[in-house]
């Protein structure tokens, strides 16, 4: 698959559905905003009208005070319209999100090794994601896990060679050392850290999931003097045991 390509789509008429009534939802309160623009302007007019029966002594105070805090309430409940409609345009982008993602695309370009899922399946997340495909980038570049013994693993180092041979093939295979990982795996009492090791793979002759037997370069010397054996072995003679004049 390449990365975009959509590989499974859930059903979306629940989403729909919930689209369609926030999308009622935002409508109905932008006209509950509009209504209360309108209010306010006319609590204004109701305001200024008084003003001038006031000025004219043809009204008492306390209708004067009643427009005045007319416009003060209908402004509030302009403002808490507004407030509506961002509640209601953002549950509709909540939703909107949801419905997108009920089109699963391959995050990254990649070989399906595995599908979990068929259709008409219900998928349940709950806290933690279902796995619907196991994708792999890059088949050319694997990595293999090996299981170095507590006794053994402070002589291993990043970039150190490993050679490995699996049960598919007589051939071996060579990688290096990228990473040493420190939380330990206790198993019958036996602790072991798991190390990283690099491998390329370009036949793609290794398969995910492989069992392979690893040995690690610990130490190297180049243009080494080698010496038999039989050079270390020393045998007198009686002749010698004379010379020196011992038994």
């Amino acid at each position: 698959v390449r990365q975009g390509d959509i590989i499974a789509r859930l059903d979306p008429s629940l989403f729909e559905t919930q689209i369609e009534q926030n999308r009622a939802n935002l409508i109905r309160a932008e006209a509950d905003a509009e209504r209360m623009e309108v209010s306010v302007e006319d609590a204004k007019k109701q305001v200024a009208r008084a003003e001038d029966l006031a000025q004219q002594t043809l009204i008492p105070e306390t209708e004067l005070d009643a427009a005045l805090l007319a416009v003060l309430t209908t402004e509030a409940q302009l403002r808490s319209a507004q407030a509506q409609i961002t509640q209601a345009a953002a549950s509709l982008n909540q939703a909107q999100v949801n419905l997108d993602h009920t089109i699963i695309t391959a995050p990254i370009d990649g070989i399906v090794i595995s599908r979990t899922v068929d259709v008409g399946q219900t998928v349940a997340a709950s806290m933690q994601a279902p796995i619907l495909f196991l994708l792999a980038a890059d088949l050319t570049k694997m990595k293999v896990d090996a299981n170095i013994d507590e006794s053994d693993v402070g002589r291993i180092r990043p970039g150190q060679i490993v050679t490995f041979t699996v049960d598919a093939y007589p051939e071996e295979f060579r990688g290096s050392v990228s990473q040493i990982r420190l939380e330990p795996i206790v198993l019958n009492n036996v602790v072991t850290y798991t190390t990283v090791i690099d491998v390329h793979n370009a036949d793609l002759k290794l398969k995910p999931g492989m069992t392979a037997t690893v040995t690690l370069e610990i130490a190297r010397r180049n243009n080494v003097v080698r010496v038999p054996n039989a050079a270390l072995r020393f045998r007198p003679t009686a002749d010698m045991f004379t010379s020196i004049r011992q038994p």
